[in-house]
């Protein structure tokens, strides 16, 4: 199977808008990170990661 590189992949995002990738792709960073905590022993919730996250953008400036 070939795999598309970047710019192919942003060309075919069959119709799904840059705000709704960007929103899927929060939640999966949210997800990704928490679950990972949880494996290493944390007992951190997803709503907490989140929480954690955007203090963590806001002290640096981002959004």
């Amino acid at each position: 199977m070939m795999f598309m590189n970047t710019k192919s992949r942003q060309k075919k995002n069959l119709g799904i808008s840059p705000e709704r990738l960007a929103e899927l792709r929060h939640a999966t960073l949210i997800a990704s990170t928490g679950s990972s905590l949880r494996l290493s022993g944390s007992k951190v919730t997803n709503e907490q990661v989140e929480q954690i996250m955007y203090a963590i953008s806001k002290s640096s400036g981002q959004k």
